[in-house]
């Protein structure tokens, strides 16, 4: 499995600073579980069982919640999670 990066943000790791999260995965999905695994703490804060709360990026581009268990990584690939806003 190749190692990628996944960022988390200030307001998902609050009260600590953002972090970044090195792991091994072969999708996006995989990514974020082994996430989980090496920090639990943000487990209610990503999922709702098999739901996933936030919006993530691959290497800077969005990529839609439909895609994510499907989408393949590459060594050196960059996931970030974000939070979703709502409002008007």
């Amino acid at each position: 499995m190749p190692a990628i990066t996944v960022g988390l943000p200030a307001a998902l790791t609050s009260p600590h600073p953002a972090r970044d999260v090195t792991c091994e995965a072969s999708t996006v999905v995989e990514a974020l579980r082994a996430v989980v695994a090496q920090a639990p703490q943000y487990e209610q804060r990503i999922f709702y069982g098999d739901r996933l709360l936030v919006v993530v990026t691959l290497n800077g581009r969005h990529l839609p919640s439909g895609q994510i268990k499907e989408t393949g990584l590459s060594a050196g690939d960059r996931v970030d999670v974000l939070l979703p806003v709502a409002g008007g």
